[in-house]
Protein backbone atom coordinates (compact mmCIF):
# COMPACT_ATOMS: atom_id res chain seq x y z
CA UNK A 1 0.00 0.00 0.00
CA UNK A 2 1.07 3.44 -0.74
CA UNK A 3 0.83 5.75 2.23
CA UNK A 4 -0.27 9.22 1.46
CA UNK A 5 1.82 11.88 3.03
CA UNK A 6 -0.05 14.39 5.15
CA UNK A 7 -0.06 17.84 3.70
CA UNK A 8 1.08 20.52 6.10
CA UNK A 9 0.33 24.17 5.54
CA UNK A 10 3.20 26.34 4.37
CA UNK A 11 3.58 27.88 7.82
CA UNK A 12 2.05 26.97 11.11
CA UNK A 13 2.35 28.62 14.47
CA UNK A 14 2.76 26.56 17.63
CA UNK A 15 2.35 28.01 21.11
CA UNK A 16 3.60 26.53 24.36
CA UNK A 17 3.63 27.28 28.06
CA UNK A 18 6.02 25.68 30.52
CA UNK A 19 5.70 27.00 34.05
CA UNK A 20 6.25 30.75 33.96
CA UNK A 21 7.58 30.72 30.41
CA UNK A 22 5.27 31.21 27.46
CA UNK A 23 6.19 31.39 23.82
CA UNK A 24 5.42 30.55 20.23
CA UNK A 25 7.35 29.49 17.19
CA UNK A 26 6.65 29.04 13.51
CA UNK A 27 7.42 25.89 11.58
CA UNK A 28 8.04 26.16 7.87
CA UNK A 29 7.37 23.67 5.06
CA UNK A 30 10.58 21.78 5.62
CA UNK A 31 9.75 21.15 9.29
CA UNK A 32 12.37 23.55 10.64
CA UNK A 33 11.71 26.42 13.01
CA UNK A 34 11.74 29.66 11.08
CA UNK A 35 10.94 32.17 13.86
CA UNK A 36 10.44 32.03 17.60
CA UNK A 37 9.67 34.32 20.49
CA UNK A 38 9.24 33.71 24.18
CA UNK A 39 8.20 35.71 27.20
CA UNK A 40 7.83 35.27 30.92
CA UNK A 41 4.24 35.37 32.11
CA UNK A 42 3.60 37.34 35.28
CA UNK A 43 0.44 36.20 37.01
CA UNK A 44 -1.95 38.99 37.98
CA UNK A 45 -2.76 39.03 41.68
CA UNK A 46 -6.37 38.47 42.55
CA UNK A 47 -8.39 41.48 43.68
CA UNK A 48 -8.95 40.07 47.16
CA UNK A 49 -5.22 39.44 47.55
CA UNK A 50 -4.40 43.07 46.72
CA UNK A 51 -7.10 44.25 49.12
CA UNK A 52 -5.62 42.15 51.92
CA UNK A 53 -2.15 43.55 51.26
CA UNK A 54 -3.37 47.15 51.30
CA UNK A 55 -5.84 47.07 54.18
CA UNK A 56 -5.28 44.11 56.49
CA UNK A 57 -1.60 43.20 56.37
CA UNK A 58 -0.12 46.65 56.84
CA UNK A 59 1.84 47.72 59.92
CA UNK A 60 -0.17 48.94 62.89
CA UNK A 61 0.64 52.43 64.16
CA UNK A 62 2.88 52.61 67.20
CA UNK A 63 1.06 53.68 70.35
CA UNK A 64 3.01 54.67 73.48
CA UNK A 65 2.68 52.19 76.37
CA UNK A 66 1.02 54.75 78.67
CA UNK A 67 -1.75 55.44 76.16
CA UNK A 68 -2.12 51.71 75.46
CA UNK A 69 -2.63 50.99 79.18
CA UNK A 70 -5.40 53.63 79.41
CA UNK A 71 -7.06 52.26 76.25
CA UNK A 72 -7.06 48.73 77.69
CA UNK A 73 -8.58 49.96 80.96
CA UNK A 74 -11.24 52.00 79.12
CA UNK A 75 -12.27 49.20 76.74
CA UNK A 76 -14.47 47.24 79.24
CA UNK A 77 -16.14 50.44 80.44
CA UNK A 78 -16.92 51.55 76.88
CA UNK A 79 -18.19 48.06 75.91
CA UNK A 80 -20.47 47.89 78.93
CA UNK A 81 -21.81 51.38 78.25
CA UNK A 82 -22.59 50.63 74.60
CA UNK A 83 -24.25 47.30 75.49
CA UNK A 84 -26.36 48.99 78.19
CA UNK A 85 -27.37 51.72 75.72
CA UNK A 86 -28.43 49.17 73.07
CA UNK A 87 -30.48 47.15 75.58
CA UNK A 88 -32.19 50.35 76.80
CA UNK A 89 -33.00 51.38 73.22
CA UNK A 90 -34.51 47.95 72.50
CA UNK A 91 -36.60 47.97 75.66
CA UNK A 92 -38.09 51.39 74.83
CA UNK A 93 -39.26 50.26 71.40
Amino acid sequence: MVEERRKHPAKRELTYRVGWKKGKFEVGENGRVTASESAVVFMEKALWHRLLEQAVWRKAPNVPLGVLAYLLLALPVISFGLTWLLVRMLSNS
